[in-house]
């Protein structure tokens, strides 16, 4: 679970300010803001793929409140990412992918307590299962 929900939102933000890579810093706050406005956020699903990743962040939350949580981490952890290049960002972004946990493991204390708060709150925790 925690690998799929740190892969799925960095994707689905990835996307959005990759195309804006003239000024990254902006384009990731731009992003930080729009994965936090559940309206702009929205706006941004717009291809197939980020359509299928919203689709299954919302599954895997099993509520609008822990989606809405789930976000705004993913926004939190675009901070630790301010400050690199382009290629920088997509060879963390690819790395994550293969290596979500080794990922996680570069987060703040807090940003790994909040994964693990959400993490409590979904309906695999609920079944027993641990995400």
């Amino acid at each position: 679970m925690k690998t799929f929900i740190l892969c799925a939102l960095l994707l689905n933000s990835h996307t959005v300010f990759a195309d804006e890579a003239d000024d990254l810093v902006k384009a990731i706050e731009k992003t930080q803001a729009d994965l936090t406005n559940p309206k702009t956020r929205e706006a941004m699903i717009n291809t197939a793929d980020s359509k299928k990743v919203a689709e299954q962040v919302k599954k895997l939350s099993g509520s609008s409140g822990n989606e809405q949580e789930m976000y705004s981490l993913a926004s939190d952890v675009l901070n630790n990412m301010k400050g690199l290049s382009q290629e920088q960002l997509t060879k963390i972004i690819e790395q994550a992918q293969k290596d979500p946990e080794g990922f996680v493991k570069t987060w703040t204390p807090e940003q790994k307590k909040k994964l693990e708060s959400i993490a409590e709150r979904t309906p695999a925790a609920a079944s027993g299962k641990r995400p």
